[in-house]
């Protein structure tokens, strides 16, 4: 099985804190929201609880276009994607991609999608996370008041 191996890149972002939940804007990637994994305060790391990561991503809602960033130290830690049997079994011989760090993972496409560390024994004290990513829904239009005109419709022509 091929693996890609991704460099990470510096970002030029804003960050912002929402009611405990760090999204970073980067005007590079402005088709989704960035999320720092596991939050403000946590780096990719071994987490105080085993549950730490699973519940971090179940409070989010992620679609396509969205980008993690797994904050960590590549000399302490490291960062694999896995199928759901290795992120089950905390191995990682047949990766999908494996990334330097700190690293950010765009989504690109539906699905589940599994990350653990493989060094020692961290993937089995909870260093790992599974994303659930949902299709990207447009915005439905602004509903117009009543008695108001309808918005005019307009073409853009490109040269």
């Amino acid at each position: 099985m091929a693996m890609k191996i991704r460099n990470s890149f510096q970002m030029c972002a804003y960050i912002v804190v929402v009611a405990g939940t760090v999204l970073v804007y980067n005007p590079d990637h402005s088709n989704g929201a960035q999320y720092l994994v596991g939050g403000e305060n946590y780096k990719w790391s071994i987490p105080l609880t085993n549950d730490f990561y699973t519940n971090w991503s179940s409070s989010h809602s992620f679609v396509v276009g969205d980008t993690l960033l797994f904050d960590y130290d590549p000399e302490l830690h490291n960062l694999f994607q896995v199928s759901g049997r290795e992120f089950k079994a905390c191995t990682a011989d047949q990766p999908f991609s494996v990334y330097t760090g700190p690293a950010n993972v765009l989504l690109m496409e539906e699905g589940v999608f599994y990350y653990v560390c493989t060094i020692l024994n961290y993937c089995s004290l909870g260093q790992k996370l599974m994303v659930a990513v949902e299709e990207r829904r447009p915005s439905p239009p602004p509903a117009a008041s009543p008695g108001s005109p309808a918005p005019a419709a307009s073409v853009l022509l490109l040269n």
